[in-house]
């Protein structure tokens, strides 16, 4: 994907997400509509500055993107999704014992869920960034 479909892209998707931040704060959602306005907001600023590094690095003739950081990236994103299966079955498998003793809201466990994927992948990214 080029360059500018891929900023294109990011621009309609950080728009789609202030549109639904702001619909659902209409709607009377203020959490969840002040937190898709912060997350959209947050992503841009740190997207931006990304890019701007990257930029920076290219106009001084450095490559940003070379074959250890395709490596380190895969590394990390194998090593969690491995862990990340394993901590599942595991969670399946103790709450196949208790069963129905412990309720939890599936919206905040997807929540909970999501949130372990990406901490295990930006964890697993640095330890292997460090290691190689």
């Amino acid at each position: 994907m080029k360059q500018d479909k891929r900023e294109l892209l990011r621009y309609i998707i950080l728009i789609l997400l202030l549109g639904i931040g702001i619909w659902q704060i209409h709607s009377g959602n203020t959490s969840f509509g002040s937190g898709l306005l912060g997350g959209a907001i947050g992503v841009f600023i740190v997207s931006t500055m990304k890019q701007m590094s990257i930029r920076k690095a290219q106009a001084q003739g450095m490559n940003p993107v070379d074959e250890r950081t395709w490596t380190v990236a895969g590394m990390a994103a194998y090593t969690s999704y491995v862990t990340y299966a394993l901590i599942l079955a595991g969670i399946v498998l103790l709450g196949s014992i208790w069963g129905p003793k412990v309720l939890v809201n599936p919206y905040n466990l997807l929540g909970i869920c999501l949130s372990g994927i990406v901490f295990l992948y930006v964890g697993f990214y640095y330890y292997y960034n460090q290691k190689l």
